[in-house]
């Protein structure tokens, strides 16, 4: 497949950012996200995408102003400077058809239809764009819309809210239908501080920012299958899991199995981190316009001293360390207090690395984020796609998103190589899962 670049420009807000909001500080959560670019790709199967592309250009510039930092550079660690200075934005003509490009997808291939490359630490402040966007048109007229925004200022709801208000511009929406994002609220209870004050912030951040050659797979979960999933992961604890707890824990058994394959040694424990969304577990003054990192990692270990792991005992462990992420533990977070726990964080995590060397994973779930919603004047996406191909990239992480096609769930889960080869092929996994199977129609 042939993706040619045809033209690369900066889009600018349609608005100037007013001079009360120029500076946005960062939140807490902001400056411990991964300094890279997380992507979401958007595949529209219409016919005559080449006169669609002025359209996108020009609701993107109106969206920008909405979504002003966007458009910003980061000044420091402290802050981002909402300068206008624009986002990157790239047509390209590839030489393949849509429809075949996704039965089944080429997830090998998804990389290049995305305009930075993902997952890598991006170290260079001054000319890091906030967000990136590439409008990739196929010989057939479909497009797809790889965005790329830096983690630091931003999660998945936030960008799942951007595209939508992006796509209600283009349609032609009212401004009923658009949504105020609020970048100021979540900075103000969580403020930023001097990391270079968490003696071991370096160790910290490695545990879940690992860097290695991997690869990325795509699962799928159809609705049977986490029908019975969920049934099998009931317990005495945990009498009800959700679709979260249960998949969570058939994933992370896996894991745990390939790690003891490839090592040979006897099962060690696992450090599961998964992203929770705190807007609606704190209330206000959050809400669900509330923008950033507005999410904590909530951590779940598994010391296996009895190697018979089962789906009841990790969904257990799952549900537990979810609802430690409660009112009462964010309102401690709130001021000074969000950062002397990040800092007890971090030396017990340090500790624990340097003592009990355990596997970490990281978990995010992007279910009913709405993606399949995101509506440009020509229907939803007839599939979102992630990243893909052997590359750079932070490795052990897991990402769950709805299938654009009825009640099921994508797992998109990348190891190092020599892991994947095992994980792939585990029985357990393999009972449930369909591995990449083509896209259906909505």
């Amino acid at each position: 497949m042939q993706v040619r670049i045809i033209s690369r420009e900066t889009i600018k807000p349609s608005s100037p950012t007013p001079s009360h909001l120029k500076t946005l500080e960062f939140s807490l959560f902001d400056q411990i996200a991964p300094k890279a670019y997380f992507p979401t790709i958007l595949f529209y199967p219409t016919n005559d995408g080449p006169v669609k592309l002025a359209q996108l250009k020009k609701s993107l510039s109106e969206a920008l102003s909405r979504f002003y930092p966007l458009s910003g550079r980061e000044k420091d660690q402290f802050c981002v400077d909402c300068n206008d200075e624009g986002a990157s934005y790239s047509e390209a003509l590839v030489d393949y058809n849509m429809l075949e490009f996704l039965q089944p997808p080429k997830i090998d291939l998804l990389n290049h239809l995305l305009p930075r490359q993902p997952w890598v630490t991006c170290h260079d402040r001054a000319s890091a764009v906030c967000l990136a966007v590439q409008a990739n048109v196929f010989n057939c007229g479909g497009i797809a819309i790889g965005v790329c925004v830096l983690h630091t200022i931003s999660d998945g709801i936030t960008v799942s809210a951007f595209l939508k208000s992006w796509a209600t511009i283009a349609r032609g929406g009212d401004d009923v239908q658009l949504f105020c994002p609020d970048f100021t609220t979540a900075p103000t209870l969580f403020p930023p501080r001097d990391l270079a004050s968490l003696t071991c912030s370096n160790r910290f951040l490695s545990a879940w920012k690992k860097e290695a050659i991997c690869v990325t797979r795509r699962f799928v979960f159809d609705a049977n299958a986490i029908t019975t999933l969920k049934a099998n992961a009931k317990g005495e604890y945990v009498s009800n899991p959700t679709r979260y707890e249960a998949l969570a824990a058939l994933i992370w058994k896996c894991l745990i199995s390939a790690s003891m394959t490839i090592s040979g040694l006897p099962s060690r424990p696992s450090l599961l981190e998964h992203a929770v969304d705190i807007r609606r577990r704190m209330g206000k003054p959050l809400s669900g316009n509330s923008m950033g990192n507005v999410i904590i990692v909530a951590n779940a270990v598994y010391d296996p001293a009895d190697t018979n792991i089962t789906l009841p005992d990790l969904a257990t462990v799952v549900r537990q360390s979810i609802e430690e992420v409660n009112g009462d533990f964010m309102r401690s977070l709130q001021g000074d207090g969000g950062f002397l726990l990040i800092s007890g964080y971090a030396d017990m995590l340090t500790e624990t690395l340097e003592t009990e060397k355990p596997e970490s994973v990281g978990f995010t779930n992007w279910c009913n984020f709405g993606f399949k919603e995101i509506d440009f004047g020509w229907g939803g996406p007839v599939w979102v796609g992630i990243s893909g191909g052997v590359n750079l990239s932070y490795v052990n992480r897991v990402l769950f998103k709805d299938m654009e096609c009825g009640k099921g769930i994508e797992a998109w889960v990348t190891l190092e190589e020599k892991e994947m080869a095992v994980f792939e092929n585990d029985p357990h996994l393999l009972a449930f899962a369909l591995p990449n199977p083509c896209v259906s129609r909505p």
